[in-house]
């Protein structure tokens, strides 16, 4: 019993810890009620949490604790009093709206906080009692809103809520939630959009006049949450998450699947101690990610096609092939050659050393000798190639490029090396849909990258060579090759190899080029992509678990990397790609760095 009390006193700082850092705010009081839990300003009053609540429905005492903690840090009080009045239905009708912008926004920052929140109105609509009457309005647009704005659907009632509100809005539905949508960042003008909308519906009386509380709310406060709407589009901007989940990055990891233990309750609260949104708001950032995918290269085109490029492929560089196959033996036999059997002799199990069977002839009092096979210590390995799929490397470079990422995933395969290649590109040009959003809502100033990022998986570390050789023929497609944000795709590359089990990790990237984005450079400063291309080098380069490699083509990268190698011509590459392997998986040898 006394140890039941503990986990909970321990689960309760966790959250009133977890909510002053979301909350941005250290003086924020909160307490734990039996019943009806509240926000009032700074005082906050959660449901007691109890071992059964802790074990068997964690996300949902987690989501009323983000909710609140997402108002404290995202909701203007003075803002949102100006747009109250008399009409307690409309009030309320104003509120859960308000409240659906505020869980949106986290929904977009947060992985955690988007999952907690979603089952938590999971939960809660499941025990709602469908009836027409007011209460039933406000759920409606309560838990439409949220699922609009996040673009999620929630179950029980949903349909049913959302066929109330599809009445009441007609043919107006979709432009109004996407009027909300699009000053989901800011406070002001969602609340203007709530107030066309509802004044429009006939709902609206005195909503709108002046109330004397607002002079009396906390000016500390006021200012608090002011600094916070003027954020830049950083994070908030129409960041759509379920349009492109199945294709893009998923960085973020998640524990909602893990028991909760005596040891663990608190490392359930840490997925907020790294949030992105702490970073500055002049740090590299993307305007929207709504439009980015991460894909396999089978998906960008049918079988048949792939089939067809691959045949050219090959038949484009048949002279070139056998110089690359016969470095790549050359590798093969010293990675091989690493891996050589030893024994352990004169031991009491294992395999009878019939080498030794002379001794027991000679004196019949000699034991038997036994022998076992000892493996020289060589790691696992995951090469990870890393190859840029931008237009000026269109022609005989990505050609080599892709034969060379051929040959050398067969030949580490061999040699029971994973190997994974990738790469990396735009899917448009001069900005795609991220521009035409940006267009659409006003050009806001420093809006970072403004274009639609596609990486691609040629061969995913656990597929054959045989099974993947094919796709490397999607290089020669044309129309894939387009502009290059190469900083994004390390850190993919790299986040990819961090969740990988083996030992040893080593990423190699081909790059003509500094990054270029004609869409993003046109409205960020010069060198925008260029710093971020340093700030992910320096981030990997400082991990010693990585090795990381750049080989330049035409281009010095030796500026950028620590361990970088440049050629003139593009048919030294294979000589070049496989000569680097080799240096570095010999023993006490040093990168050769021209």
């Amino acid at each position: 019993m006394l140890e039941n009390e503990n986990l909970i006193d321990i689960f309760k700082r966790s959250l009133a810890t977890t909510i002053k850092s979301i909350g941005k705010t250290k003086d924020v009081e909160i307490s734990f009620v039996a019943e009806n839990p509240s926000i009032n300003g700074k005082e906050i009053n959660l449901s007691i949490p109890s071992i059964s609540s802790i074990k068997n429905n964690l996300n949902y005492v987690r989501g009323e604790a983000d909710a609140m903690a997402l108002e404290l840090r995202l909701h203007n009080s003075k803002i949102h009093l100006k747009y109250l009045g008399s009409n307690n239905t409309v009030n309320q009708i104003f509120n859960v709206i308000e409240q659906s912008r505020v869980e949106a926004m986290g929904s977009f920052i947060f992985q955690g906080i988007k999952s907690n929140i979603f089952k938590k109105h999971n939960i809660d609509i499941k025990e709602k009692i469908s009836k027409e009457n007011n209460n039933d309005l406000i759920d409606a647009f309560k838990y439409v809103s949220y699922g609009e704005l996040t673009n999620q659907n929630l179950s029980g009632n949903y349909s049913y809520y959302k066929k109330i509100i599809k009445n009441k809005l007609g043919n107006q539905y979709s432009k109004y939630f996407q009027c909300l949508k699009n000053n989901i960042n800011n406070q002001e003008e969602y609340a203007n959009q709530i107030n066309s909308m509802l004044d429009n519906l006939g709902l609206l009386n005195s909503i709108g006049e002046n109330n004397p509380d607002i002079d009396s709310l906390d000016q500390e406060n006021n200012e608090s949450h002011n600094k916070e709407n003027q954020l830049k589009e950083e994070k908030f901007e129409g960041k759509s998450e379920n349009d492109s989940s199945a294709k893009t990055q998923k960085t973020t990891t998640t524990k909602e699947q893990e028991e909760i233990g005596d040891e663990s309750v608190e490392n359930e609260i840490d997925y907020f101690t790294n949030i992105e949104y702490l970073k500055k708001e002049n740090n590299y950032r993307s305007y929207t990610k709504e439009f980015d995918e991460i894909i396999d290269a089978e998906e960008l085109c049918d079988l048949k096609e792939l089939e067809r490029l691959r045949l050219s492929l090959d038949q484009q560089v048949f002279s070139f092939k056998p110089l690359i196959a016969k470095i790549a033996n050359r590798l093969q036999r010293k990675l091989l050659a690493l891996q050589n059997r030893q024994w352990e002799f004169n031991l009491e199990e294992g395999y009878l050393d019939t080498a030794r069977l002379a001794r027991i002839v000679a004196n019949p009092n000699n034991k038997l000798s036994f022998k076992k096979e000892k493996n020289i210590e060589f790691k696992d390995t995951i090469v990870s190639l890393l190859i840029d799929n931008s237009g000026s490397m269109r022609g005989r470079p990505i050609t080599v490029a892709a034969l060379c990422a051929d040959i050398l995933a067969r030949t580490l395969e061999r040699c029971l090396i994973k190997t994974e290649i990738l790469g990396f590109t735009t899917k448009a040009w001069k900005g795609g849909k991220s521009r035409e959003k940006w267009i659409h809502n006003g050009k806001p100033s420093n809006p970072g990258r403004l274009n639609d990022i596609r990486h691609i998986i040629y061969k995913n570390g656990d597929t054959s060579w045989r099974r993947s050789k094919k796709n490397l023929g999607l290089l020669l497609r044309e129309g894939i090759l387009k502009e290059n944000v190469d900083g994004e795709a390390l850190i993919w590359t790299f986040n990819r190899l961090q969740r990988r089990q083996e030992k040893r990790k080593i990423l190699i990237i081909i790059s003509d080029g500094a990054p270029v984005d004609d869409s993003t450079l046109s409205v960020n400063p010069g060198n925008y992509l260029e710093k971020n291309l340093k700030e992910s080098i320096e981030k990997i380069e400082n991990k010693s678990d990585v090795d990381l490699i750049a080989i330049g083509i035409g281009h010095d990268v030796s500026r950028y990397y620590k361990k970088a190698v440049t050629i003139m011509d593009v048919d030294q590459l294979g000589e070049v790609l496989l000569n680097e392997l080799s240096n570095i998986f010999t023993p006490q040898n040093k990168l050769n760095v021209n």
